[in-house]
């Protein structure tokens, strides 16, 4: 199925030549940290969308949550805008944290104007999702160090996602996909820690490289 053109896009974008492909849906990922901005390139390279197609903004490193989702809402005011935009941030000990959610919640519900603004959020922090990769656990986290410590279990000297260790997580990107669906199901039953909603994002990316085989 093609994917929806977003209203925010403007009307050249969309003309094109008698026989051309119509284009598929423009995303934008805005991230607080380096770590996530090399995981999603990777994404990006797994599933072959283009750089037009996916844009990961990069002057975002070290942005406190609520940065992040001001930075996508700006990005929406501009001219051409996104059908999807998608604000990835991690609780970690962020005071805007919940700020940030309720931004989004705000934005995506008013009456004029709504913007196609969505978290992907992770917690304790993104590392979170980089573990289920390897393995499924709903045991609570009281801080990222000790999930950057399970991390290591799997990935020797792990730090952060490096473009290596980013390209090496994609061979088991199904396995997180899976292990993030299974938990959210329980999630209200160990009050959101640990959490991710990062996969919902990964199903859209996924989504938008099958909609280009369907065309």
């Amino acid at each position: 199925m093609m994917a929806r053109i977003s209203k925010l896009r403007g009307t050249k974008e969309l003309q094109r030549k008698p026989g051309q492909k119509p284009p598929r849906s423009i995303t934008l990922i805005v991230c607080e940290g380096e770590t996530e901005q090399e995981y999603f390139k990777a994404v990006r390279i797994h599933y072959r969308l283009t750089r037009a197609e996916v844009v990961v903004a990069e002057n975002t490193k070290g942005s406190a949550p609520i940065s992040v989702v001001e930075y996508a809402e700006k990005k929406c005011a501009q001219p051409g805008g996104y059908d999807r935009v998608y604000c990835v941030f991690d609780r970690d000990e962020h005071e805007s944290f919940e700020r940030a959610r309720d931004r989004i919640r705000g934005l995506t519900g008013r009456k004029r104007k709504p913007l196609p603004i969505e978290e992907a959020i992770s917690i304790p922090c993104f590392e979170f999702w980089v573990l289920l990769h390897y393995e499924r656990t709903d045991a609570p986290f009281h801080r990222c160090d000790d999930v950057k410590d399970r991390v290591r279990q799997h990935i020797p000297n792990y730090e952060k996602a490096d473009a290596p260790t980013a390209r090496q997580l994609m061979a088991r990107l199904d396995t997180a996909i899976a292990s993030a669906v299974s938990l959210e199901a329980r999630a209200t039953g160990n009050n959101y820690n640990p959490y991710t909603s990062v996969h919902r994002l990964i199903q859209h990316l996924a989504a938008v490289a099958r909609s280009g085989t369907d065309t």
